[in-house]
């Protein structure tokens, strides 16, 4: 790996395509068991989202590269999780010219921020809730009256998926030139149009089943449960054929191909064999996003402040597009030139 923690997202990101494959086919082979697998992914659907907003701030977090030859350049000392985090704020900020604690920036920020965070805790919520409530036999997937559980944790999996989706794109859509090269949105929409495609169907196979004429669902070659699970899931088995081709286009390795400068600088790729594994299911970074969700405002001001001491002015006047840095460690003062 040349950048190893923005593919350990990009990693995680391509699991959900295996996942769902599995629970799918686990599901058609064994429509008793649909309903428990399918949590699964209602569970790891909102980390996967979590896993691009990361990568994003990830990115916008990287130093800015020097040269073409150098695309993608390997930071000399990587950047604390809270710069990481606060990129989409910094960038923000100095594209208008206004400091981080700024409410035009910094309260649509922290919104933004509760607005991803929220998609884990509802989501697995829904997902014990559905398990819990299949076993007692009050689920009922076909159901859709008050008198049973699949249509208020649909609703409320509806909502929280439809707000942090929205948190992400309007912290994304603003600072979208920054990563343009990354591919951000065909990266967001790889999984997410397969999220939506996916329960769109389910609502139109549940209104097909609910007025199909018994003949039909009760044929000796098609039976109810094939209308409820088995057709929708095949549907959905094929489709991830020409997402898994659309994922080699939006997650293109090329973007992490090391250049012949940087080989002959001596880059390597890194490798950690076995290590891998454990790295890609550690996800205290998704859950340290959830706990930044509580004092956003204190980091915030800990990083001004700390920019401040550094001498290091985080956005640009209005009559100005230069930011000048002024570093103990800098012969004199260094003038960058930003874009607007």
């Amino acid at each position: 790996m040349s950048r190893p923690r923005e593919q350990l997202y990009i990693i995680r990101i391509c699991l959900l395509l295996p996942i769902f494959a599995i629970v799918l086919w686990v599901g058609i082979y064994i429509p008793r068991t649909y309903v428990y697998l399918y949590s699964i992914i209602v569970i790891c659907e909102p980390v996967t989202l979590i896993c691009f907003f990361l990568f994003i701030c990830e990115t916008l977090a990287a130093p800015v590269p020097t040269s073409s030859s150098s695309p993608l350049p390997s930071p000399s000392s990587p950047p604390s999780r809270r710069s990481i985090f606060l990129s989409p704020l910094v960038t923000r900020a100095r594209r208008l010219g206004v400091p981080l604690t700024d409410p035009r920036v910094f309260d649509v920020f922290r919104r933004n921020w509760i607005g991803v965070a929220q998609g884990i805790p509802i989501a697995w919520i829904v997902g014990i809730a559905a398990i819990a409530t299949e076993a007692a036999g009050v689920y009922c997937l076909t159901a859709h009256d008050s008198h049973h559980a699949h249509i208020f944790l649909i609703v409320f999996k509806t909502i929280s998926t439809f707000a942090a989706l929205l948190a992400v794109l309007r912290t994304t859509l603003p600072v979208r030139a920054e990563v343009k090269k990354h591919r951000a949105m065909p990266k967001l929409w790889a999984f997410k149009a397969l999220i939506f495609l996916q329960v769109a169907q389910d609502f139109i196979f549940s209104i097909v089943n609910s007025n199909a004429p018994r003949s039909l669902t009760e044929s000796k070659t098609v039976s109810q449960v094939d209308f409820i699970t088995g057709i929708p899931s095949l549907i959905v088995e094929i489709e991830l054929v020409i997402f898994a081709l659309f994922f080699h286009y939006a997650y293109s390795v090329s973007m992490y191909q090391l250049s012949e400068e940087q080989k002959r600088a001596g880059e390597q790729y890194a490798g950690y064999g076995w290590r891998l594994v454990y790295k890609i299911f550690d996800i205290r970074d998704v859950f340290a996003l959830i706990k930044f969700a509580f004092r956003i405002r204190e980091e915030v001001e800990k990083h001004e402040a700390e920019m401040q001491g550094r001498g290091t002015t985080v956005y640009e006047s209005p009559q100005s597009r230069h930011v000048c840095l002024d570093s103990s460690s800098t012969q004199g003062s260094a003038e960058v030139k930003m874009s607007s």
